[in-house]
């Protein structure tokens, strides 16, 4: 694939004219954008550019075209830790520019490397300061507008001053445009958040249908969860429960009291009536209490 600093350039009539003839003279044109490596007796010597520039034919040698334009990349940085160590995860969106004037001392080493390494290496940088940043909020906080606003502004001048020494910058702001909560934590703000919904909803309804759909839910819930047997009618709760507030007492209407549903007996069951005298210890039954009648001619 060609870079766009590889096509053929459409220069105008006279610049064309001037490189055709200062050429032979070391005359040469820099794209916009770009600059120019020169190489010294076979060894980086800096840039020139963008424009016009002249070089040295018989000591200098044209090196690569170095793009120092901004490079517009998304970043999806995972495994981000907040202050409650849950991981999250964050995009965020910078435009990264390279400068080797400011790098001189790796300068040699990256106006060689095509010019996409240079998002990647920035992201290293911007991961950094995202982990610093957010490691000071909890993963509720990073949705905020507020608290992403004060991680954006730390995040880009922390990756700043980190990569000075390699001639990278995020040029403008560097933006988080979602971010990513575990699925647990998810779940569980859409709980409160239907809990809080229903709450809201149930402010229109009926204040007898309301308890009436409380109930009911109960009654459902032990339906299902395989209770033992009740002994009330839940028939008659629910209507005693959900019956409107008297206007004088302020108390519930109370209809009858709830039937108690009398189950038969179990033919296995051997249990002693209640109204049955306590069993005989063996005491009792080898030496029975003597007779009242004999007691009082005593």
């Amino acid at each position: 694939m060609k870079r766009p600093e590889d096509y053929d350039r459409d220069y105008p009539p006279l610049l064309r004219l001037l490189l055709f003839v200062g050429r032979p003279m070391g005359l040469t044109f820099v794209p916009q954008h770009n600059v120019q490596v020169i190489n010294r007796m076979g060894r980086y010597a800096g840039v020139k550019g963008p424009g016009l520039m002249y070089y040295n034919r018989f000591t200098e040698t044209l090196g690569p075209l170095v793009f120092i334009g901004g490079q517009i990349r998304e970043y999806e940085l995972d495994n981000i830790i907040s202050r409650d160590v849950l991981p999250v995860t964050m995009h965020v969106s910078a435009t990264i520019a390279y400068d080797p004037n400011q790098g001189v001392e790796l300068a040699s080493v990256l106006t060689r490397i095509p010019r996409e390494a240079y998002v990647g290496i920035a992201g290293t940088y911007i991961r950094w300061g995202l982990l610093a940043a957010a490691n000071e909020f909890t993963a509720t906080e990073l949705t905020r507008h507020d608290v992403r606003a004060q991680i954006e502004n730390a995040v880009r001048d922390r990756a700043n001053d980190e990569a000075n020494f390699l001639g990278l910058k995020i040029m403008g702001k560097l933006r988080i445009t979602r971010v990513t909560l575990p699925a647990t934590l998810s779940e569980r703000h859409e709980t409160i958040a239907q809990r809080r919904a229903n709450i809201l909803a149930g402010g229109d309804f009926h204040p007898v249908e309301y308890r009436r759909a409380l109930v009911s839910e109960v009654i459902e819930h032990l339906a299902s969860s395989g209770g033992a047997e009740s002994f009330l009618n839940f028939g008659e709760m629910l209507d005693n429960y959900a019956a409107e507030k008297s206007p004088l007492t302020g108390q519930p209407r109370l209809t009858d009291a709830p039937n108690i549903i009398e189950q038969p007996a179990r033919l296995e069951d051997s249990r002693a009536p209640l109204d049955a005298p306590p069993p005989k210890s063996d005491d009792q039954a080898d030496n029975p209490p003597p007779n009242r009648r004999n007691r009082s001619r005593l």
